[in-house]
């Protein structure tokens, strides 16, 4: 197992881009935009991977038939993160790499089930309609302080720095005043893909804020050429139906782990 030097990145590219699954965090490390380290099989033709951010995420990547290189992650596993670490969040590509943490990690971590989205422009429609008693803003530095939500803690443990995400990210909030009462970020952003995240507030919600913030969120993306992606548990029926109406469809499941 290698661990690739940051200007080597690039090498993995395909591989990524040949799974829809591959999470946006994923290419956003490929590409730079947030930190973390990549490790691979093979220093010259990769085929077998992983990548994690430097809050925990992993994605394991490509062929999941490499013997050597999953004896190899399961010694980093055991020897790096289990008993030391307080996160081990990982996304997986396939049925394949679903059966060896099934085997290998099972006295580990426990199976969740996830739902990924593909954006139809067609179905989006950007209009909407914004009760004169809220107005939308952008994010901004004295916005991000405001949120509830989208705190620091937030942006340190998906962004590392808030000068980063003021740099890379994209946000939006709608304000009743000068409270945040639905706001949209992207959680992760890979420089072409931005992946959403909203919240509404308790107290706000039935009034369709949560679409609307989306539909403005969306159409900054597009604006940028960027594309909007959706990612939620299986069983989040309330995100599914926001994800509809958004232009998000075509859903495809995928396992993520999580230590026990």
């Amino acid at each position: 197992m290698y661990c690739l030097e940051p200007k080597d990145y690039g090498k993995i590219h395909n591989v990524l881009e040949e799974s829809f699954k591959t999470p946006t965090f994923a290419f956003a490390i490929a590409n730079h935009i947030i930190q973390g380290s990549i490790y691979i099989n093979d220093i010259v033709n990769p085929s077998s991977g992983f990548l994690r951010t430097h809050s925990g995420i992993y994605h394991v990547f490509g062929k999941a038939n490499d013997s050597m290189f999953n004896k190899a992650f399961h010694s980093y596993f055991m020897e790096n993160i289990y008993g030391k670490e307080q996160r081990f969040t990982v996304f997986t590509p396939s049925t394949e790499w679903e059966s060896f943490f099934d085997g290998t990690f099972k006295p580990y971590v426990q199976k969740m089930r996830r739902s990924k989205y593909k954006f139809v422009s067609s179905t989006f429609d950007s209009k909407y309609n914004l009760p004169n008693s809220y107005h939308l803003k952008t994010f901004n530095p004295n916005i991000l302080r405001k949120s509830d939500n989208f705190n620091e803690s937030y942006i340190l443990e998906y962004w590392e720095t808030e000068s980063n995400f003021n740099k890379n990210g994209l946000g939006v909030c709608i304000m009743d005043g000068e409270n945040i009462v639905a706001e949209c970020v992207s959680i992760f952003h890979s420089g072409k893909t931005a992946e959403i995240d909203i919240i509404t507030n308790p107290n706000y919600r039935g009034q369709g804020l949560g679409t609307i913030v989306g539909q403005e969120f969306i159409k900054q993306c597009l604006d940028k050429n960027v594309l909007p992606a959706w990612d939620c548990d299986i069983n989040n029926e309330s995100s599914k139906v926001l994800a509809n109406k958004l232009g998000f469809f075509n859903e495809e499941n995928y396992a993520l782990y999580v230590l026990k």
